[in-house]
């Protein structure tokens, strides 16, 4: 069982902390959730909303019912219960049809704002740059967001966990006071308190921070994770990134006051990065590491981000304010072996660059080399299976074994006679 108290709002000098006291079973938690104090007034404390959602998936998982002395938006409510948890459950072994006791409410009123995340990833940076001074007047964002609450996670341990978050907001705060637009930085201790898979989970707890801040928005734009709406999926949905099924979580997260979109939604990753790598504002703040505060070149999600670029441009010098260009030209095939491997496994997320590379020459050559070697490996292993095959049929023993076994097979063929 979880029971949600009724948040309330602690101030200092500076912040002010949304507040959130939670029972798990008989462990006692408090959630908090941290703004400058120009923001207080758009913190809604009248309400479990946040919480809510940001807890959902841990009581689905952990088949929690979730009882509440405060009140939850009627249009969440009513989704959650009618569209989101049948779903999950149905196409999963591993989640609980939870009871949920909370009393509805109306929708809160809010002022309008539109916001989006400002990692400086590919994601983000979509999700900004196509969606300033649009044609859509009431869709352009009018401010940008830092969210701590499970992205800067173990995988920045060696470098520093603090180090790299605070990196990442003089970066931030950098790029948006070049585009012009105010940031809102936040902290929370949400990912230390409900410790959960942040690859599984990682819509809830965005959606956590867009809540917390409920009277601001009325659009937020979520970058969603390199998956096209083709990708979307149920099937073992404890299992998989949630990215893959926000088509109907972002929907049934979202109000009548407040929309929340998975930016990006229609195209994949490649497609993303296509549309913004030529833009100045990329090339000089993209980040897209999961090690350091620094892109490092070499985790997965740099490799694949350095050879998308590649792909699409002949001339990487543009980038080397963001990546290390002249490793990359001396290490070219160290990149090629990887995206070759993740092209052997079936990767989702490489396939679509793998295609687009292939039409590269020195990429071509490389895979035709490759493949020459895997057939020759083959011929190879062949061969000697043939070698050991005769070997063993023309071996003294292999003789007199099967002169010995011919002995029973004439003789049940002269009883069959008989």
């Amino acid at each position: 069982m979880i029971f949600l108290n009724k948040p309330y709002i602690k101030s200092s000098k500076t912040k002010s902390k949304l507040i959130f006291e939670l029972t798990i079973d008989e462990e006692k938690k408090k959630v908090w959730f941290e703004v400058d104090n120009k923001y207080k007034d758009f913190l809604c404390d009248d309400r479990i909303d946040a919480i809510f959602v940001g807890i959902l998936s841990f009581a689905l998982r952990n088949n929690h019912d979730i009882k509440s002395n405060s009140v939850i938006t009627e249009d969440i409510l009513y989704k959650v219960e009618r569209y989101l948890i049948p779903s999950l459950t149905k196409f999963s072994d591993n989640l609980y049809d939870i009871k949920i006791d909370i009393k509805t409410t109306k929708t809160v009123k809010n002022a309008g704002k539109v916001g989006t995340g400002c990692s400086c990833g590919i994601d983000s940076l979509h999700s900004i740059l196509k969606n300033i001074n649009t044609d859509y007047k009431t869709f352009n964002l009018t401010h940008l967001c830092i969210n701590n609450v499970g992205a800067f996670n173990e995988c920045y341990k060696e470098a520093g966990i603090d180090k790299v978050r605070r990196n990442i907001i003089n970066k931030a705060k950098s790029f948006a006071k070049e585009i012009g637009l105010p940031i809102i930085i936040t902290d929370s201790n949400f990912q230390n308190e409900i410790n959960q898979n942040h690859s599984l989970t990682h819509t809830y707890s965005s959606v956590f921070a867009i809540l917390c801040l409920q009277k601001l928005w009325g659009k937020y734009y979520y970058g969603s994770s390199g998956y096209d709406f083709d990708s979307f999926s149920l099937k073992n949905n404890s299992e998989k990134d949630c990215s893959q099924y926000e088509l109907l979580s972002l929907d049934c997260f979202s109000t009548n006051n407040l929309k929340i979109y998975s930016e990006g939604g229609a195209l994949n990753r490649l497609e993303k990065t296509k549309e913004i790598y030529d833009n100045n504002l990329l090339k000089k703040y993209l980040h897209v590491c999961t090690i350091k505060e620094k892109n490092c070149g070499l985790c997965p999600k740099c490799m694949r981000t350095i050879l998308t670029l590649y792909a699409l441009t002949d001339d990487l010098s543009d980038y080397k304010k963001v990546f290390d260009i002249d490793y990359f030209y001396k290490n070219k095939e160290k990149y090629f072996d990887w995206l070759y491997a993740e092209h052997c496994c079936d990767t989702i997320m490489c396939k679509p660059i793998y295609e687009l590379m292939i039409q590269k020459k020195d990429f071509y050559d490389y895979i035709h080399n490759r493949e020459e070697e895997r057939l020759q490996w083959i011929r190879n292993k062949n061969n000697n299976y043939q070698k050991q095959y005769e070997e063993i049929i023309n071996s003294k023993s292999f003789k007199i074994t099967n002169a010995i076994l011919k002995i029973p097979r004439k003789l049940l063929k002269t009883l069959k006679r008989k």
